[in-house]
């Protein structure tokens, strides 16, 4: 049987189903009588002899095999193997385990998802183009693709988009309200189940999708609402073990865990639990971080170079999918995978910490509008810098290079870095690195505008693997990571950046800014050849590739909203001599402005892009003022959608745990008293009022049902910040807010 692996998962019985999905658009299911394994090691006999009698609760096979139970290792060490018969005794085994026994003995490849191991095990990744051949002890697969390949080939895929109309009683759509039609958008055409008893809306779901047999279910807001809603609705009507939505014939289960708040890189987020159709992948536009940011072929970029099974991939942050990466590296190479991180930090003094802990280079940009600027940039240097340097855990302060005098050193430091082996975060990244040079090389080729789309979802997925690749290296529970490597990586960058720009001082260029890895530089009737040129005198002097962005025509480098006098590190909008604008830190970049403040400056900026100059710029000023008049006039006058007001914030903690009244919260607040589950991490959307009630002040999306009154003194505040502050380095009198504020006798209508 020939076709690409689409989908596998665990039975209760024991083995692996696995989905194919053949040329023809088929789906067939096959069976594998597989038994997963995982390894113990300790310095103990007698622990051993302990685990090997709490194990005979069940069905477990043991042997003995040579692992490396260390990447730092350079011999394998005889470790013992259990081979259970199914994936569930592995995590019922773990929970038997006296915890005695733990203190000397160490499990490994415990918490791997049974899935991925059979792929590790198996050597295959999802969508791989493979020939199963039936023998009488399972499968033998033939692979018939490649994961390193750019060029391949996916499978006929098909689609079904579900939506449900749902006849509210209350102001927030609730569980109790009854369904009142589902629309399925599928190949063939759009389909409305709108007749019969909610019972048999329902089972005439369960029927269309069993007809139409997508491949993939495409939902908005599923996991969260649409699929619990489903679930809770076919109980009410007792239809519950008839309603399958799967591949498998099993009935649609609710989640045993709810959905969590986490902390992630400073910030609260929140995440439903997954809803998962065996046999078929379940997309969640509001919950697919990589579909709703990369497309579909982002995300079967990323279940195949990361080999984690496609369900799976579309749930998980991009760090556990890149640690999947980093995983399977280590299986291949006979290493075990550790159950826990158990890779210290090194000890510091005080001073070796000051010295150590210092992040990237910064120099403060100059306040200003400037012209003639030139910006260069090192794509992706700190991945760059991981696989050239060999920055990894098991290679950085190594011992056996710690005497040896040839051994690298990182700067400013003492750490050396090992020379007898490439480590697995390396291997890693020169694997995503040479893929996504790759796909950016073959943008630049087709001249087809359907495969540079397909080109650039690829390489822009992996470019968020490389973008985590450098923070998991110093996060605490990383497989592979240790917060030493994560320094070294900071301490080369900041050598890369003091000598670009040496080299750029020595060729006549003085730097406007620069930080961490882009260089902002103005030269005398530089040229733009003389920015090539001295692109390849960086490369060539630190053997890594340097990129010349392009000219600009103009950029302003904007200062701080609280101390006007001082400069922003990356706050800033210009316009090459192409025409591509670029912004970085203005309100049009921010996920917390409201749309109709997002338009205005989108609409100043290109009002402003046609300038060529500085004095161009300066030129262009009074229709850019025109522009922002025109959507004050708008909000005082009432001609503003609802839907241009909406403020996007996401609460840091549960509406019940904040003490002062916050707008969010307010919000949050509201829709709790309506019904509705509100958690840290969750966006709440709102309009402000206008209202002397504190408690009124906002109103949730979900809870406008016709006209309101919104604020518009606010709306007009927040629209003259955003204008006034794109300006504010040209604003030298201070007089610009003045002459834009309307006057305050002008009502909104």
């Amino acid at each position: 049987m020939e076709g690409w692996l689409f989908d596998l998962h665990p039975t209760p019985e024991g083995g692996m189903i696995i989905w194919l999905i053949t040329r023809r658009g088929k789906a067939l299911r096959l069976h594998d009588p597989w038994r997963p394994s995982i390894y113990a090691w300790t310095k103990t006999p007698a622990n051993i002899a302990s685990l090997l009698r709490e194990q005979r609760l069940f069905d477990v096979q043991t042997t003995s095999d040579y692992k490396y139970v260390s990447p730092n290792d350079f011999q394998r060490t005889k470790v013992l193997r259990l081979t259970f018969k199914r994936s569930s005794d592995i995590t019922r085994f773990l929970r038997n385990i006296n915890p005695t026994n733990l203190i000397e003995t160490r499990l490994f490849n415990v918490d791997v998802p049974v899935a991925q191991l059979y792929l590790y095990e198996k050597n295959l990744f999802p969508l791989a183009l493979v020939r199963a051949h039936i023998t009488g002890e399972g499968i033998s697969w033939e692979l018939l693709d490649d994961a390193h390949s750019c060029q391949y080939e996916t499978p006929p895929l098909k689609g079904a988009k579900i939506t449900l109309h749902i006849r509210k009683s209350a102001r927030v759509t609730s569980f109790n309200d009854p369904l009142n039609s589902i629309t399925i958008e599928a190949p063939s055409g759009v389909l409305a189940i709108d007749n019969g008893s909610e019972a048999e809306k329902l089972l005439e779901l369960a029927r269309r999708i069993q007809e139409i047999d997508p491949d993939i279910i495409l939902t908005k807001n599923g996991d969260a609402f649409v699929f619990p809603y489903l679930i809770h609705r076919a109980f009410q009507n007792q239809v519950l073990s008839q309603f399958i939505l799967d591949r498998e014939g099993r009935p649609l289960q609710p989640t045993a865990t709810r959905g969590k708040s986490y902390f992630s890189y400073g910030r609260i987020y929140y995440r439903p639990s997954p809803i998962h159709l065996l046999g078929r992948l379940h997309l969640d536009a509001c919950n697919d971080f990589i579909f709703e940011d990369c497309g579909l072929q982002g995300l079967i970029e990323i279940a195949r170079t990361c080999r984690t099974p496609l369900r799976r991939a579309s749930r998980e942050t991009i760090g556990t999918n890149m640690t999947s990466l980093q995983m399977y590296q280590a299986f291949r190479r006979d290493i075990l995978i550790p159950w826990k991180k158990n890779e210290p930090e090194d000890f510091k003094t005080a001073y070796e910490l000051l010295k150590a802990d210092r992040g990237g280079f910064i120099l403060e940009p100059k306040i200003g509008l400037f012209d003639k600027i030139g910006e260069i940039d090192f794509a992706s240097l700190y991945p760059t810098l991981m696989m050239k340097h060999n920055l990894t855990p098991e290679c950085i302060s190594c011992q056996c290079c710690a005497h040896t005098k040839t051994a690298m050193q990182v700067p400013e430091l003492d750490y050396n870095l090992c020379e007898k082996r490439i480590g697995i975060v390396p291997h890693t990244l020169r694997i995503l690195l040479r893929k996504r040079a790759e796909y950016k090389t073959l943008m630049t080729k087709t001249t087809d505008p359907k495969l540079r789309n397909v080109h650039d979802q690829r390489q822009a997925a992996l470019k968020w693997c490389l973008v985590t690749s450098f923070g998991y290296l110093g996060y605490r529970n990383a497989r592979f990571g240790k917060i030493d490597a994560h320094i070294g990586v900071c301490a080369f960058a900041r050598k890369v950046l003091r000598e670009t720009i040496e080299i750029a001082q020595e060729r006549g260029f003085s730097v406007v800014h620069g930080i961490v890895d882009s260089v902002w530089l103005t030269g005398e009737n530089a040229s733009e050849d003389d920015y090539v040129n001295l692109c390849d005198a960086i490369e060539e002097r630190l053997g890594l590739p340097a990129s010349f962005e392009g000219m600009y025509r103009w950029v302003v480098f904007l200062p701080s909203k609280v101390h006007t006098e001082l400069p922003v590190l990356n706050r800033y909008y210009g316009v090459f001599r192409d025409g591509k604008v670029k912004m970085r830190g203005i309100e049009y970049r921010r996920r917390d402005a409201p749309p109709i403040i997002k338009q205005c400056q989108r609409d100043m900026i290109n009002c402003l892009a046609s300038a060529r100059s500085r004095e161009e710029f300066l030129a262009r000023l009074p229709e850019a003022l025109r522009l922002v008049r025109r959507y004050i006039d708008r909000l005082q006058t009432g001609r503003v959608d609802i839907e241009e007001l909406l403020i996007t914030k996401q609460l840091s903690k549960d509406p019940s745990e904040y003490k002062h009244n916050v707008v969010q919260a307010i919000a949050a607040k509201q829709l709790v008293h309506e019904g509705m589950q509100i958690s840290a991490g969750q966006n709440i959307s709102y309009i402000i009022q206008e209202t002397r009630d504190i408690e009124k002040c906002v109103i949730p999306s979900e809870l406008v049902s016709g006209p309101i009154r919104y604020n518009a003194a606010k709306y007009i505040s927040m629209l003259l910040d955003a204008a006034v502050g794109l300006l504010s380095p040209v604003d030298q009198d201070g007089t610009l807010r003045q002459a834009l504020t309307p006057s305050p006798h002008v009502r909104v209508r």
